[in-house]
């Protein structure tokens, strides 16, 4: 084999952590043997400096010899005893997409923001997927310092009584009318994305991140000060929510949780868990689509967690998330034990229509998960009719969701012999496309074709 083709740098769509490191370093493959090989020596080892291993480890998963890792350690600023203790790719800064070892404070989430942002505009696939021990740890630091600040929450409260509203607004430009305005902007931006998809807002979620990271690091002095810090805590992490959301709907899924565990630290520093069961509840929707079951089931487990005690529609909103995930899994019994909490939940909460956040979820939303939990499962028959129903009563302004949906109901109806309604449902959901496109869309219409034809010739010509 030519090494040379071996090496080419055009083979750049590697998604694997070595990848990440080499972009954020404007490092090539040679570039990365050469570092070694320099550090190497450094270390006593000699070594030649040969591009092709380079490539092998990142596109064939071979491991490198354990001198080459301390080498590329000892360039990055990596402690050996990081290399000693996890196992190749984990030591590298780019696993998992998420700084280790941060506090669970103001200042830890101030950090990984930072990163986050950082981070943005690396490649067109965003920053490698966290596998599933990297979840699992997330989870278990999310609850260590959940169970941490429930044993300070009762102390904390009789030190620092809550602070008026009023207060806020003296000595500062973050009072509480620019307070309010940048917690509107999020609903703004959360509707243009019913209405246009994820990529047409998520340059705009990252500039106002910006925005509010930099109003955050100015810092706010005084009670008043420790007010408007909680709110703007908050606003970033509703941000980071749907800055996740719109990365997956692009099919960004590396950076979405990313966004998503960022999001989490946000939320509870600023002791909004309402908020973070919408940003477990996001990784696991996130891990549904992306095809990681397992990281599904565990994300939704811990958004049930959070939202034990919680709102009921934000607890209709976790157990509708962990119905999706165990569809996904194929554990039907669990599914509908979810879904049926779900409805529960909602009905618990007739009129009360919980965090603002949450204005979508509704009958028509939570009939349309079911649906599609229904049609992951292989119940065809029993999913038309509910996506059908929920088609009708859907918010004509969701406009991506619409399209989604009509997808997902024409593939229903095709699976159960149906041609004539799925290809009038499969036109409908062509023809919302066009204004909200997303890979998620585009999927769902390729599915489409190849159950109406197998070649896809016929559907092709009459849907697109």
């Amino acid at each position: 084999m030519d090494g040379t083709n071996v090496a080419r740098e055009g083979s750049a769509a590697s998604t694997h952590p070595l990848a990440y490191v080499r972009r954020r370093h404007g490092w090539s493959y040679q570039d990365v043997a050469r570092v070694i090989a320099e550090h190497a020596r450094a270390l006593g080892v000699p070594m030649a400096a040969r591009r092709e291993k380079v490539w092998r480890w990142e596109h064939w998963g071979v491991v490198p010899e354990a001198d080459s890792q301390r080498a590329l350690a000892r360039a990055l600023g990596i402690p050996a005893r990081e290399v000693d203790a996890r196992p190749w790719p984990r030591w590298l800064p780019a696993h998992g997409g998420m700084p280790d070892g941060l506090p669970w404070t103001t200042e830890g989430s101030l950090t990984a923001l930072a990163s986050v942002l950082d981070d943005t505009p690396a490649g067109p696939c965003g920053v490698p997927i966290a596998d599933e021990p990297a979840l699992l740890d997330a989870i278990a630091d999310w609850d260590a310092a959940g169970a941490e600040d429930a044993r300070h929450r009762g102390a904390a409260a009789a030190e620092h009584p809550p602070v008026q509203a009023a207060a806020a607004a003296e000595h500062s430009v973050v009072d509480g009318s620019a307070l309010d305005w940048l917690e509107a902007g999020v609903t703004g931006l959360r509707q243009l994305d019913d209405r246009l998809g994820g990529a047409a807002v998520r340059h705009r979620v990252e500039a106002d991140l910006r925005l509010v990271n930099g109003l955050l690091r100015r810092g706010l002095p005084g009670r008043a000060g420790r007010w408007a810090e909680r709110r703007l805590l908050r606003v970033a992490a509703d941000l980071a929510q749907l800055g996740g959301w719109a990365a997956t709907d692009c099919g960004r899924h590396g950076a979405a949780q990313r966004h998503c565990l960022t999001g989490l630290r946000l939320a509870h520093s600023a002791g909004d868990r309402p908020l973070a069961v919408a940003l477990w509840g996001a990784l696991a929707l996130q891990s549904v689509i992306a095809d990681r079951p397992r990281d599904a089931v565990a994300a939704a487990e811990a958004a049930v967690r959070a939202a034990g005690g919680g709102p009921p529609s934000v607890r209709a909103l976790a157990a509708s998330r962990l119905a999706r995930a165990h569809a996904a899994a194929g554990a039907e019994g669990a599914c509908r034990r979810a879904e049926a909490e779900a409805e529960r939940q909602l009905d618990a909460a007739g009129t009360d229509p919980g965090p603002p956040w949450l204005y979508w979820l509704g009958t028509a939303e939570l009939t349309a998960q079911h649906g599609l939990c229904l049609l992951a499962l292989g119940r065809a028959a029993e999913a038309a009719p509910l996506l059908d129903r929920a088609l009708e009563r859907l918010e004509p302004s969701f406009v991506r969701d619409r399209s989604l949906y009509s997808a997902r109901a024409a593939e229903a109806h095709a699976r159960t012999g149906d041609r004539d309604r799925a290809m009038e449902l499969g036109r409908e959901a062509a023809r919302l496309s066009r204004h909200c496109g997303s890979p998620r869309l585009a999927a769902a219409l390729d599915t489409l074709k190849g159950c109406l034809d197998e070649d896809g010739r016929q559907s092709r010509t009459v849907i697109t």
